[in-house]
């Protein structure tokens, strides 16, 4: 849903984005504790990964590697290919699209192309 409010023509004016979806805090809190569990947080850098649209579903894990909008990461629930998701990493939220996931023992690898993503490089 998006809210656009307008104090006086285009002064101070504020896009609001505000979810549909809201998840228990017993959720979060599960959520918090895969990761704890799959991560070491001296060296690794958490990822979720949420699906959007039909079945709920997230993955936790650790960023293997970043280029651009290319991210690999190693997370502890499979995700469909072509499955638009929300991919949450310590400085942003970003909308993405999984492009393969493959077992690796008991976790899996996920590739997914992010859609809209800022490249702090330039």
């Amino acid at each position: 849903m998006f809210e656009i409010r307008a104090a006086a023509p285009f002064r101070d004016l504020r896009i609001e984005m505000r979810s549909r979806r809201r998840i228990p805090d017993c959720q979060l809190q599960k959520l918090v504790d895969r990761l704890l569990r799959s991560n070491r947080p001296e060296a690794d850098t958490p990822v979720i990964i949420s699906t959007i649209g039909g079945d709920y579903r997230s993955s936790v894990g650790r960023l293997l590697e970043r280029v651009g909008g290319r991210v690999l990461a190693l997370v502890d629930i499979p995700v469909e290919r072509e499955r638009e998701v929300t991919v949450f990493l310590p400085e942003n939220a970003y909308i993405g699209e999984i492009v393969s996931c493959v077992p690796q023992g008991k976790r899996f690898t996920v590739e997914l192309i992010l859609i809209q993503y800022r490249d702090n490089q330039a």
